[in-house]
């Protein structure tokens, strides 16, 4: 088991044997471990499973090195040998589908759970689906980007497939572009998601385009998120029906990394 440090206080396990339980159960939730992981390479050894000796990383033998998944594994492998004698193809060849069938009969669990169904301990390195979250949500993969943006999914949670950020150099090089409109009059929160740590910047600017006058907003990205949510509220603007808004985001004069995942446009009901 690997202990990390977070970006903001306390530690967390990267690959441990103590799981978060499912409710009522003595053990955690499922994970995948795929056949070819069981497989030597067809080139270099034919015909042999390999149910111990697996190709895993450090840290997921530290989750799968206790006695009950080495039990599932070696059935799954003589399920694999058996089928694989009896239809006369080597185990590289044999389908997939053929054998999560014979497994599925073993009652094996071979699906992940929803995400709404995880525990909130379970869900804290999960990506978050952006199609769940409220207003309009524009993610870093959406924007108009200029220069050598990183992308990456180190620091979890993050939103959508990861965030980009800008390795800390060419400062005045890049930026993201986020365009959008409004489907109703009002006052909105402008939010940021990102990964705050004291090696962020603390002044990135942000430039809020809205009918042709602009707003300059810097944010301090070393400071936590909102409590309870993965964006913190930065900017609060009044929009008109079907508005453009036009926001970039650069790292010109940045003192440290810039970090951009996700835009939210939130309504301010409270302001009606």
């Amino acid at each position: 088991m690997t202990r990390l440090a977070l970006e903001v206080g306390g530690v967390i396990n990267e690959g441990t044997i103590f799981p978060v339980r499912m409710k009522g159960r003595t053990h955690g939730y499922p994970y995948h471990i795929p056949y070819r992981a069981i497989l030597p390479k067809p080139n270099e050894c034919s015909n042999l499973l390999v149910p111990v000796a697996l190709s895993c990383t450090h840290v997921a033998i530290s989750s799968i090195r206790v006695e009950p998944t080495w039990m599932i594994i070696g059935q799954s492998a003589g399920i694999a040998a058996a089928l694989a004698a009896k239809k006369d193809v080597a185990v590289q060849k044999l389908q997939y589908s053929q054998l999560r069938e014979r497994l599925l009969v073993q009652k094996q669990v071979l699906d992940l759970p929803l995400l709404s169904d995880l525990p909130p301990t379970a869900k804290r390195n999960a990506a978050v689906d952006p199609a769940t979250l409220a207003g309009i949500v524009l993610d870093d993969a959406a924007a108009e980007q200029k220069g050598a943006w990183k992308r990456s999914i180190n620091f979890k949670p993050f939103i959508g497939t990861g965030y980009v950020h800008d390795n800390n150099t060419n400062k005045g090089m890049m930026s993201l572009i986020f365009k959008t409109n409004v489907p109703r009059a009002g006052r909105y929160d402008i939010r940021l998601a990102y990964s705050p740590h004291e090696s962020r910047a603390s002044n990135l600017p942000m430039t809020i385009s809205v009918g042709g006058k602009d707003q300059l907003i810097s944010i301090n990205q070393q400071l936590a998120l909102d409590a309870d949510s993965d964006f913190r509220t930065f900017a609060s603007v009044d929009l008109k029906m079907e508005c453009g808004m036009t926001l970039t985001i650069s790292n010109k004069g940045t003192d440290g990394f810039v970090v951009i995942e996700t835009v939210q446009i939130l309504e301010n009901t409270k302001a009606r």
